[in-house]
């Protein structure tokens, strides 16, 4: 038997939005809260169960949050995903007992992006398909979205580099379940094309989740139609000036 759940209101860190009193769907139903790796994992279990129910209820407004640069409308966006009630058939862990009244699911905003990437990429494989295999830029990568990530820019900046080179290598990660051996083979798959597209003298600090999401935004964005935009002018060493004034 499938059991409903509704989800009130999901607690989701997004930067520039502040909380006074904590929301009501957050006063309802069980929170559970542990740590370490079995806690990460059920988050994100849970994060991908949610995100699967926005995007079967409010599928256009997820996109529109996406697709946006406008911090505001990205904001505006993000609480209407949320707001009100969402009934969903799904198989979160903590619905054995019967109807749950509320939930709250924890997760960054940059995570919960890539999440409702993920959900629509994986609904439409069709463009990944299609999409040619490029040539990594040997300049910095620049992206209009990058700016309402809430990411390190090197992290999409990298994400957008193996999703250009290997689309197809990309889409198999979602192929798979979060946290499990299937995705780790994936990763280590991918970890050459990781290797060619972090940027120079750059650090990757993106835990598992992180790197997903990153991945899954960066694939979906690479399937709309944004426009071509020039990499940043690179800022010359001082080496380099003294270079060329000779």
């Amino acid at each position: 038997m499938r059991k409903s759940v509704m989800m009130a209101v999901a607690a989701l860190g997004l930067a520039g939005a502040a909380a006074a009193d904590p929301p009501i769907g957050s006063r309802l139903g069980s929170r559970e809260r542990g740590n370490g790796q079995a806690a990460e994992e059920k988050a994100a279990r849970q994060g991908h169960a949610a995100a699967k129910c926005v995007v079967n209820k409010r599928r256009q407004t997820a996109e529109r949050m996406l697709s946006s640069t406008d911090a505001d409308v990205v904001k505006r966006s993000y609480k209407d995903l949320w707001a009100g009630d969402l009934t969903c058939y799904s198989g979160f862990e903590d619905n054995d007992s019967g109807f749950v009244e509320g939930r709250v699911i924890s997760a960054p905003f940059d995570v919960m992006r890539g999440m409702l990437a993920e959900e629509l990429v994986k609904r439409d494989p069709g463009r990944i398909a299609v999409l040619p295999v490029l040539q990594p830029l040997h300049q910095i990568y620049s992206r209009p979205w990058y700016a309402v990530t809430d990411r390190d820019p090197i992290v999409d900046e990298m994400a957008t580099c193996v999703a250009d080179v290997n689309p197809a290598g990309t889409l198999a990660l979602f192929q798979t379940d979060a946290y499990s051996d299937a995705e780790m083979a994936v990763v280590r798959t991918l970890s050459a094309d990781f290797g060619r597209c972090l940027r120079a003298g750059a650090r990757l600090t993106a835990n598992r989740q992180s790197l997903r999401a990153a991945l899954a935004e960066a694939l979906y964005q690479r399937t709309q139609p944004w426009p071509v935009q020039a990499a940043p002018a690179e800022v010359p060493t001082p080496t380099a000036q003294k270079e060329r004034g000779r």
